[in-house]
C-alpha cells in the first residue's frame, strides 16, 4: 500500500497505507484508509474507499470522515474532530471514540456505537445500535432499526417509520417521538424530560412493565406530557411516573395502563385497566431482546471488516 499526495498537478509518492489526494490547489487535501491504522494524526479529511475496510486505533482525524458505499470503518479510541458520513450499505463501528461533528448515514448497513461520544445522529435506513454512549445533540432515525441502551442523549430522540424503536435504561433530555414504526417499540427503565409521543405505530408498544416483548423491572420517568395517538399496536404503559398529562386518542386497541403507573396531570382519551391486556397477550410468544439480534449482526460485519483490513496491511 502507498501514500500518494496530489496538489494541483504535482505528486509525491511514499511508502505506507494512508493515501492523500487533492484535485486542485484550492481543494481540501484528503487521506484514504485501506487496512489497519494506528495512533497517528490525520490533519485533513479521511475517506474509506468504496468496498474497502479500514480499522483505526487511537487515530485522530481533524477533518471530515467519509465511509463510501459498501465500505467498513471500525475505530477504537479514536477522535474525529469533524463530521462522519456513512454511505449506502457501508458500516461504521465505534468503540471508545469521540465524534465532535454530526454523524449522518444514508441507506447504510448500520452503525454500532459503544462507549462513544457523538454530537448528533441523522440516519436513514440501516440500523443504529448505541450502547453506553453519550449523544450530545438530536438523534433521528428513519426507515431502519433503532436500539439505544445505557446511553444519555442531550437532545431529542426520533424514530420515524422504523421497523422498531427500542430504548433501555437511557436518559433523553429532550423530546422522544416514535412515529409509524412497523413493529412498535419498547421503553424500559429510562427517563424523558421533554414530551414523549408514540403515534401511528403497529404491532406492540411496551412502555415499562410486563408485556409481549418481555419484562421490564425498572421504573420509567416522564418529565413532560405523554401521548399515544392513532396506534394499531397493542400498547401497555406500566411502572412509570408521568409528571405531565396523558393523551390516549384514536388507538385501536386502546392503551392499557398498569397499576404501577402514576400520572400527575390530566388524562384525555380512552384507556383500559391492566387486567384487560391479558386476553390480548395470550398466545403471543415473547421474543428475545431485539438488541441481541443487532449485536450479532454488528459483530459479524465487524469481524469481516477487521479480517479484510488486516489482509490489506498495516499503516505507519
Amino acid at each position: 500500500m502507498k501514500i500518494r499526495t496530489f496538489i494541483a498537478t504535482a505528486s509525491l509518492v511514499a511508502s505506507g497505507t494512508l493515501v492523500a489526494f487533492s484535485g486542485s490547489a484550492q481543494a481540501a487535501l484528503y487521506t484514504t484508509c485501506v487496512g489497519d491504522g494506528g495512533a497517528v494524526t490525520v490533519s485533513n479529511d479521511l475517506v474509506v474507499p468504496a468496498g474497502k475496510s479500514c480499522t483505526l486505533t487511537g487515530t485522530k482525524v481533524k477533518g471530515t470522515v467519509t465511509v463510501e458505499a459498501g465500505a467498513d470503518l471500525v475505530a477504537a479510541g479514536a477522535t474525529f474532530n469533524g463530521a462522519v458520513n456513512v454511505e449506502e450499505n457501508a458500516y461504521l463501528d465505534l468503540t471508545g471514540t469521540t465524534v465532535k461533528g454530526a454523524l449522518t448515514t444514508e441507506s447504510a448497513f448500520g452503525t454500532h456505537l459503544e462507549k462513544s461520544t457523538v454530537k448528533a445522529v441523522d440516519a436513514t435506513a440501516g440500523f443504529v445500535y448505541a450502547v453506553d454512549s453519550t449523544l450530545g445533540g438530536n438523534v433521528r432515525t428513519e426507515a431502519g432499526e433503532l436500539y439505544v441502551s445505557g446511553s444519555t442523549l442531550s437532545g431529542s430522540l426520533t424514530g420515524e417509520g422504523n421497523q422498531y424503536s427500542d430504548v433501555y435504561d437511557s436518559t433523553v433530555k429532550g423530546a422522544l417521538t416514535v412515529d409509524g414504526n412497523v413493529l412498535g417499540g419498547v421503553f424500559c427503565a429510562g427517563e424523558v424530560y421533554g414530551a414523549a409521543t408514540w403515534a401511528g405505530n403497529a404491532d406492540t408498544l411496551q412502555i415499562g412493565g410486563e408485556g409481549a416483548l418481555g419484562s421490564c423491572a425498572g421504573a420509567s420517568y416522564f418529565g413532560g406530557d405523554l401521548s399515544f395517538t392513532d396506534n394499531t399496536a397493542a400498547a401497555v404503559l406500566d411502572n412509570a411516573i408521568v409528571r405531565g398529562g396523558l393523551t390516549a386518542t384514536g388507538n385501536d386497541p386502546v392503551l392499557v395502563v398498569g397499576e404501577l403507573t402514576r400520572i400527575r396531570g390530566a388524562v384525555t382519551g380512552e384507556t383500559a385497566v391492566a387486567g384487560a391486556s391479558s386476553a390480548r397477550s395470550a398466545g403471543r410468544a415473547a421474543p428475545q431482546d431485539r438488541g441481541a439480534g443487532l449485536a450479532e449482526k454488528a459483530a459479524e460485519r465487524t469481524a469481516a471488516a477487521r479480517a479484510d483490513a488486516h489482509e490489506a496491511g498495516k499503516s505507519l
